[in-house]
């Protein structure tokens, strides 16, 4: 492989086995908070079972029946927003990751510019001001719309941390592994 081009590719393979690792560390979670839920499932079978076999009269059963059905919805919400938050944390990580890559190509990148713009002929320094200040907008509106994208997710927090309050009764979230690097 030619020289100029090998620590580009070795760096586009290693961010690529980063971010699969990042990928294996979300599908243990999920799968550990799937089995958690599992055992909290069958649980509350056996806790409805044993209940429906003391059952003795009509108004007991309907009682018995609305009980459980409201254990299984809070159940099955408490499951579905300790999903929805490990989905937001794994974007969170990828987010991360991505941001991250993308500031050291963005920092290139401008390096590279404000390198060529000193190389400019002379007489070209209207062209030279005009570039100057359209990377300037460049930079500014990504600085923006980072801006804006953390104020969603912080909002989408809060909308998981008030849907968590509703669902008492939820599979614990696993525990959290770093991703292998």
């Amino acid at each position: 492989m030619q020289n100029p081009i090998k620590p580009q590719v070795e760096a586009s393979m290693q961010a690529a086995f980063e971010l699969a690792n990042l990928s294996f560390a979300q599908v243990e979670r999920i799968t550990e908070l799937t089995l958690e839920q599992a055992k909290v499932n069958a649980e509350l079978a056996q806790e409805q079972l044993a209940s429906a076999l003391e059952v003795k009269d009509p108004t007991a059963a309907i009682a018995l029946l609305k009980d459980q059905l409201e254990t299984s919805a809070k159940s099955l919400a408490g499951f579905a927003a300790t999903a929805f938050e490990l989905g937001q944390q794994f974007q969170a990580e990828t987010t991360a990751f991505a941001e991250g890559h993308f500031d050291q190509a963005h920092t290139a990148a401008n390096k590279a510019i404000n390198e060529n713009l000193k190389k400019a002929p002379e007489g070209s320094e209207a062209a030279v001001q005009a570039v100057k200040a359209a990377v300037d907008a460049g930079n500014k509106a990504l600085a923006e719309a980072r801006k804006n994208a953390k104020k969603t997710a912080e909002l989408a927090q809060e909308g998981i941390a008030k849907l968590k309050e509703h669902a008492p009764k939820a599979a614990k979230a696993p525990v959290r592994r770093k991703a292998r690097a």
